[in-house]
């Protein structure tokens, strides 16, 4: 597995106390509604679920044993967690010292322990509402010494970790340029987290290489052990190992924490969700939220080398199709297949001759520019300003062979960061109902983000003074939700990166290796604070040709080149661009949901891999059985001849396998589905209902909502600029 999500583990503020019960004065600790102490269990139950809409309140009532909330887009699943927490303090007696509460970062903790201290009063700040790292850390704390630990071990943060392996390598005589101490670290984590030692490692090696890694692996562990230190993973694993190593330790956690929540339990890598399974085994009170499935429905056909099969008749290690670094086809090799239930929108997207079906994120390779005399609505991105609604027309000039949008010649002119195409019309006069339904119903603003020609009148202050009044940025997360857009999936950034620089990864753009070629991980700028910060996590930033400085690594793992691009993101606060290179062509990774009549697939051809124009997108409502597979070592299988690579939750690093074990560890699991969007009202939902059946040949079933019409947000006229 990769190393733990790097949300957890930029964010892993770890330095807390040794693990203190206090559980004292409890009982004037709890408060009600008006904020005034009331004793555990009499409380009024309906204080808590008013508000909430029946499926809700079911999971926040829940009675005892195991709980999966699933959770679509705006559904309130952090709601649903805070007030089953109060629930349990002030309906079931339970007290907060029996909860423990498990997010992935610190802000999303302190965002939880605050939303549960307005129910149950300031006893929430005592509460062990944290991320993985931080509450294992706590148990460490208290106990590290059975494992040969100091209790005050020093934590190794990414830039100690890297410099360590590089001392490893160059003691045990390795050449550095073949085992670059960060691409051999970034395997170590990655074996870590998939709950390997380095014996485990040493007996998995398949090859020369990877026995050297594992040599590294021993004696770069056995140094942190001589030294009293742990690295970020090894809090995970360490703790891990604690629990089953000692039986005692185990049972006081057990009996402790009588209930156990997780969010975005879709993230947990394997150790993670080993210690969830731990900690719940015996009392089985635990509640896992988490994201729908995002795969393809049963009966998509994969191809393979004897023909195609449905890709659930498809397991671990059957042989199928994919593309690497050239446009002929490749066999790979299933080193996971995962099923599972998705209740939503499918998305059915028509090339020619092809077609696939999938779920909103599902990922595929494509090309996102249009054709000429196309009306485009985007939604665009500016870190220091917010976001935008605009339209554009599209231009090009296909005897070149080259296609142009006008929506990246917008960003260029708005110094913007991000854009995603939200509907392509006929006409003009289509363009401007979509912009301005949208930016009526969203109260998104029209306005440029700087002044055309200059600061005249109604300049740059007003418009700045318009975008810090104006909150976009939560209009926008809601537009996106309700139109299936994922934020780390633009279709168009800047090419130079101002506002929010970007880390490329690259699948199969090194053709050193083979047909599936090496994954490329790059960064070039001339910002100096990036650069810094990169340098400072052990990174090697070099000066680049033309000026400035870059990072260019390669990998034969794909997976390493996944942990490292999450890395250099987390150190220096980078977005990553995801790509695949086939051919001579660089094509953004692009969800189901984000793509758009006239925008381009690869798909299988006579003689290989060839393009094929989108020609509709259509979305029905479904309920049913999903399927995904991850392939090896290409990470691309052709369905029903479009090539796909897999769902984005797979993709950032996470085990989805995670919620299959969670139903097998408990059967008698309770199943709870949110899917009514709770943020938005009718009068936003329509506008956006309308976009949908615009950008596809049939109207799906609609989003829903109980919240009301809602008022219509007015837009001043001179906010209409372009």
């Amino acid at each position: 597995m990769p190393p733990a999500d790097p949300r957890a583990r930029a964010s892993a503020s770890v330095s807390v106390s040794a693990d203190d019960d206090g559980a004292a004065g409890l009982a004037d600790a709890v408060a009600g509604p008006d904020g005034a102490p009331v004793a555990p269990g009499s409380d009024p139950i309906s204080h808590l679920i008013e508000g909430l809409n029946p499926v809700q309140s079911d999971a926040v009532t829940h009675a005892e044993g195991p709980l999966l909330v699933v959770a679509g887009a705006g559904s309130g699943k952090t709601r649903v967690l805070t007030h089953r927490i109060a629930h349990l303090i002030r309906d079931k007696g339970v007290s907060p010292f029996e909860i423990l509460a498990i997010t992935f970062t610190n802000k999303a903790a302190d965002e939880m322990k605050s939303r549960v201290a307005t129910l149950v009063g300031p006893v929430a700040d005592k509460m062990w509402v944290s991320t993985f790292h931080s509450a294992c850390v706590r148990m460490l704390r208290r106990d590290a010494d059975k494992l040969g630990f100091p209790r005050n071990f020093t934590i190794y943060d990414q830039a100690d970790a890297n410099r360590l392996t590089g001392y490893v390598i160059r003691d045990l005589g390795l050449d550095t340029k073949r085992f670059p101490p960060r691409s051999v670290h970034a395997a170590i984590s990655a074996a870590k987290n998939d709950g390997l030692d380095p014996a485990g490692y040493a007996q998995r090696a398949g090859n020369l290489f990877e026995r050297k890694i594992a040599e590294v692996f021993t004696e770069y562990q056995g140094r942190l052990q001589r030294a009293g230190s742990m690295d970020f993973d090894d809090l995970l694993g360490q703790a891990l190992r604690l629990l089953r190593e000692h039986p005692e330790v185990l049972q006081h956690y057990q009996s402790r924490f009588k209930h156990i929540l997780v969010d975005e339990y879709q993230d947990t890598n394997s150790v993670q969700n080993d210690l969830v399974l731990l900690l719940a085994a015996d009392h089985r009170n635990v509640c896992v939220v988490g994201d729908q499935d995002q795969c393809l429905p049963p009966g998509t056909p994969v191809a393979t080398p004897d023909g195609a099969r449905p890709v659930e008749h498809l397991a671990e290690g059957d042989a199928v199709v994919g593309v690497g670094a050239t446009r002929t086809a490749v066999a790979g090799r299933v080193s996971a297949a995962h099923a599972g239930h998705y209740r939503g929108r499918m998305y059915t997207v028509r090339a020619g001759a092809h077609v696939v079906r999938g779920t909103p994120h599902h990922l595929v390779p494509a090309d996102v520019s249009l054709e000429p005399g196309r009306h485009t609505v985007y939604l665009a991105e500016r870190a220091d300003r917010g976001f935008r609604l605009g339209r554009t027309d599209s231009t090009g000039d296909f005897a070149s062979g080259r296609r142009a949008q006008d929506v990246r010649a917008c960003l260029d002119q708005q110094r913007a960061d991000r854009a995603w195409v939200l509907a392509v019309g006929g006409s003009p006069a289509e363009a401007a109902y979509h912009e301005a339904s949208l930016a009526a119903a969203y109260g998104i603003p029209t306005a440029p983000f700087d002044a055309p020609g200059g600061d005249g009148a109604g300049g740059d202050e007003w418009l700045a003074r318009l975008f810090a009044e104006v909150d976009s940025r939560t209009a926008a997360k809601q537009l996106m939700e309700d139109l299936d857009l994922h934020a780390e999936f633009p279709h168009h950034r800047a090419g130079d990166g101002r506002g929010r620089p970007t880390v490329d990864l690259t699948m199969f753009a090194d053709r050193r290796s083979g047909e599936v070629g090496r994954h490329r991980v790059q960064w070039s700028s001339d910002r100096v604070e990036v650069a810094d910060s990169l340098r400072a996590a052990g990174f090697p930033v070099r000066s680049g040709p033309l000026g400035g400085t870059r990072v260019d690594l390669s990998f034969a793992s794909y997976r390493e080149a996944l942990a490292v691009a999450h890395e250099m993101a987390a150190a220096a606060g980078l977005d990553i661009a995801r790509r695949a290179e086939v051919g001579p062509t660089a094509y953004p990774l692009v969800p189901l949901a984000h793509l758009r009549a006239g925008m381009r697939l690869l798909v299988q051809g006579p003689d290989g891999i060839d393009e094929a124009r989108v020609d509709v997108v259509e979305i029905d409502d479904y309920d049913g059985p999903v399927h995904d597979i991850e392939v090896e070592p290409a990470h691309t299988y052709l369905a029903d001849g479009v090539l796909v690579h897999n769902s984005i939750y797979a993709f950032r690093g996470a085990d989805m396998r995670n919620i299959v074990e969670f139903e097998d560890a408990f059967p008698d699991t309770t199943v709870v589905l949110l899917e009514q969007n709770y943020r938005s009202t009718q009068t936003i939902l329509d506008a956006a209902n309308a976009v949908i059946a615009h950008n596809v040949s049939r109207k799906p079933k609609e989003l829903w909502t109980d919240l009301g019409a809602g008022d219509l947000r007015r837009v001043a006229a001179d906010e209409v600029v372009h």
